[in-house]
C-alpha cells in the first residue's frame, strides 16, 4: 500500500469535495450558490458541530439556506466545495441562531467533534473536521496581528485582509505541523504517557516541528527529549489532518536502538509493550489507549496486527464492555 492510500484510511482526511479554488473570489457566483436550496450549510457554534445519534451511528445535520436566512455577519459563509451533487458552506451560528436550530432539530446537539466522530460516515466526518479548521482559524485571527485593526474575510472565507488600508496585510489559513510516532524495537513498541492525560492512558509519542526542522530531525529531537531513546532508522506512513485545533499530524515508525528510555517533564512513564503483554494490559484495564479516531492509535493498531495481534480496536471494544460489567 502506498502513502497515498494510507492517509486516506485516516480520519478526518475523506474530503472527497471540489475545493472550487477558482470560485473563492467570484462573488455573484458564491451568491448565487447560497441561494440555491440545494447548497448545504455546516452549523458552528463555539467551534462545535451540529450532529445527531442515528441508529447506525453519528450523523452530521446540514441546514438548507433557507433554514438559516441571516448568518453570522461578522463571520459570512465559508465555501468549502463541491461533492459533485451541491455545494458546502461552513457558516458561523449565533446563540439564538444555535436555539432555533435545536427547536427545528430537537434531537441534534452542538457536539465536539472529536469523540462523536468515531462512528460517523468518513465523508462527513472529513467535511466537518475541514469546516472545524477553518472556522477556528477566522475566530482566532479576527484582528491583524501587525496592527491590530478587525479583519476583514476575503476569498469565501480563506483569505483575511486588514481593514486599515495603510497596512493591508493578509493572512491566509494556517496549520501547525506536527509528527507522531511508534517506536519499536524488534517485537516491542514503545508508548508513553503524558502528565496531562487521564490515568492509565497511553499513546504513541509526539510533537511539534520546530522552526528550521526537517519532519525527520523531529522525530529524532521528540523522541529524545520525551523517552531518552536514539534512533537507528525512521520511515514516514502517512498524514492525518488534525482539526483539535489546528494540526497536521504526519506519522512515523522508528526503529530504537536497544530498549534504553527514560522520562521526562511532559512524559511521566515509557513502557515497551508485545503483542502479548499489549492485549494483557487493555484487557485488565492497565492501560487505555488513544481514540481510535486519531492516527496514532492506527499507527499501533497497525503494528499489532502485523505482529499477529488481530484487531486492535475490537480489542479495546471488548475493554470497553468488560468495564461496563
Amino acid at each position: 500500500m502506498d502513502h497515498l492510500a494510507r492517509s486516506r484510511l485516516n480520519r478526518f482526511t475523506a474530503v472527497r469535495l471540489d475545493r472550487d479554488v477558482e470560485r473563492r473570489d467570484d462573488t455573484e457566483w458564491v451568491a448565487n450558490s447560497l441561494s440555491n436550496p440545494d447548497t448545504r450549510l455546516v452549523p458552528l457554534w463555539r467551534n462545535r458541530s451540529l450532529l445527531e445519534r442515528g441508529i447506525d451511528g453519528t450523523v452530521a445535520i446540514y441546514l438548507s439556506p433557507a433554514e438559516l436566512e441571516e448568518p453570522d455577519r461578522i463571520q459570512p459563509p465559508t465555501l468549502l466545495g463541491n461533492d459533485g451533487v451541491r455545494d458546502y458552506f461552513a457558516v458561523s451560528v449565533t446563540d439564538n441562531q444555535k436555539d432555533f436550530i435545536h427547536t427545528r432539530y430537537p434531537d441534534s446537539r452542538f457536539t465536539d467533534l472529536r469523540r462523536a466522530s468515531i462512528d460517523m460516515a468518513a465523508k462527513h466526518a472529513g467535511i466537518l473536521a475541514y469546516a472545524k479548521a477553518l472556522h477556528y482559524w477566522q475566530h482566532r485571527h479576527a484582528f491583524c496581528g501587525v496592527c491590530g485593526h478587525p479583519n476583514r474575510l476575503r476569498s469565501a472565507g480563506h483569505r483575511m485582509a486588514c481593514s486599515n488600508d495603510e497596512c493591508a496585510r493578509q493572512t491566509f489559513p494556517r496549520i501547525d505541523p506536527a509528527i507522531i510516532v511508534l517506536v519499536t524495537h524488534e517485537d516491542a513498541c514503545l508508548l508513553g504517557r503524558n502528565a496531562n492525560w487521564p490515568p492509565k492512558m497511553f499513546s504513541t509519542l509526539a510533537g511539534f516541528v520546530e522552526p528550521g526542522e526537517s519532519l525527520e530531525d523531529a522525530v529524532v529531537r521528540e523522541v529524545y527529549e520525551e523517552a531518552e531513546v536514539h534512533l537507528s532508522d525512521i520511515r514516514y506512513v502517512s498524514s492525518q489532518p488534525w482539526p483539535f485545533p489546528a494540526s497536521a499530524m504526519c506519522g512515523f515508525y522508528a526503529e530504537a536502538v536497544d530498549r534504553n528510555c527514560g522520562n521526562s517533564d511532559e512524559v511521566e512513564e515509557t513502557r515497551w509493550f508485545t503483542v502479548t503483554s499489549l492485549t494483557k494490559a487493555v484487557l485488565n484495564e492497565e492501560v487505555y489507549l488513544s481514540a481510535p479516531v486519531s492516527i496514532a492509535f492506527r499507527l499501533l493498531a497497525d503494528w499489532f496486527r502485523n505482529k499477529g495481534g488481530g484487531d486492535l480496536e475490537e480489542l479495546v471494544r471488548r475493554q470497553q464492555r468488560r468495564s461496563l460489567r
